[in-house]
């Protein structure tokens, strides 16, 4: 076998090598988002106090609270269910008419749901919309 060929056997297989590993690590950065979980709130007694306590706890961890809780250390210890939250870059948004085609899409690319949110970070030129993964 040539030198010429075996370089470009060599040149093929870094090539291929290449192309899997950064495909496995988009599969592996759209696995670390992927995150339902439950974030500590102290105790929490009731209903009425986990709707004061828990959105607080979930925003503290830039997610949005599910609804549910329970306790995890009775009189110490409750968690409540959370959804994590973020903002996905589309370009730029015109109007809420333009959002509800842009952000459906844009969010599905990501693995997760639109929440109905968007908001504009450079006028003319950048929005983003708000995105949950459950």
């Amino acid at each position: 076998m040539s030198t010429n060929s075996q370089q470009s056997m060599k040149k093929k297989f870094l090539l291929s090598l290449g192309t899997f590993i950064i495909g496995s690590s988009t599969v592996f950065s759209f696995c670390s988002q992927a995150s339902a979980f439950d974030v500590k709130a102290g105790p929490i007694w009731n209903n009425e106090d986990a709707k004061v306590k828990c959105p607080v706890a979930a925003q503290s961890h830039n997610a949005r609270w599910n609804g549910q809780w329970r306790t995890t250390v009775p009189g110490r210890e409750s968690v409540c269910g959370v959804s994590k939250v973020f903002d996905i870059k589309v370009g730029p948004i015109w109007n809420n008419e333009n959002a509800k085609v842009k952000c459906p899409v844009a969010v599905h690319s990501h693995n997760a749901r639109w929440n109905g949110q968007w908001r504009t970070t450079v006028r003319g030129r950048e929005s983003v919309c708000g995105a949950e993964i459950d």
